[in-house]
């Protein structure tokens, strides 16, 4: 059989896993329910995915994929690393929450695969950890934040928006302004990093309040 045929009947079987794990979730589909749809022998299945974990396994590529691709996109636009971090959580929780909003059975099955391989769970923080650790490092090398520990900084980062971004969070909090609060999360972070000072502090500086000389000079 020839490669392109070969990649035709993964993602064959691929999108009829995918169509059973909404129906059954990942505990209960098998082998045999992918090929019985499919219309093939359960051992032509195995032809390409020697077990139903290497089924998941290939999903979970690609689901990861495209999280990393999303992210990767907003983390690439040409504006000031703080704003890309905003985007990127920002717009990874929209596009999360919508999904669980549009496509219930898919968010729960994606939500009980992470359950079930927490190898998945840490791939997914790693990818989200390393794109903020590179903006973070981008922010640092064009003098927009003070010189910190990238690491540090990045994981500071995942921990706090994980409500907003880990699928078995968002859930919790669907029913609240959440994107307020997301953007809230990231700009008082960023603040803390940032080069610049605080916009209320250079109004008083300008002379929004009257300063300690002002003071003097009154009394």
């Amino acid at each position: 059989m020839q490669n392109g045929s070969q990649n035709e009947t993964q993602k064959l079987i691929l999108e009829a896993a995918k169509g059973l794990l909404r129906r059954y979730g990942p505990d209960k589909m098998t082998v045999m329910d992918i090929a019985r749809l499919l219309k093939m022998s359960h051992a032509n299945v195995y032809r390409f995915f020697r077990t139903k974990s290497e089924i998941l396994d290939a999903l979970i590529d690609e689901w990861l994929a495209q999280i990393e691709a999303f992210v990767e996109t907003i983390a690439g636009r040409e504006v000031p690393a703080s704003e890309r971090l905003e985007a990127v959580v920002l717009e990874l929780h929209r596009k999360r929450r919508q999904k669980l909003l549009d496509d219930a059975e898919f968010y729960e099955t994606y939500r009980r695969v992470i359950e079930l391989r927490p190898d998945f769970a840490e791939k997914r923080r790693e990818k989200i950890f390393n794109v903020f650790r590179k903006l973070i490092e981008a922010g640092i090398e064009a003098g927009e934040f003070k010189a910190v520990d990238s690491n540090e900084a990045a994981n500071v980062l995942k921990d706090a928006s994980a409500i907003f971004l880990h699928p078995l969070m968002i859930p919790t909090v669907l029913k609240e302004d959440t994107e307020t609060r997301a953007r809230n999360l990231v700009r008082y972070i960023v603040a803390g990093i940032s080069m610049e000072p605080p916009k209320a502090a250079t109004k008083r500086r300008a002379g929004s309040a009257p300063g300690r000389r002002q003071l003097q000079k009154a009394v």
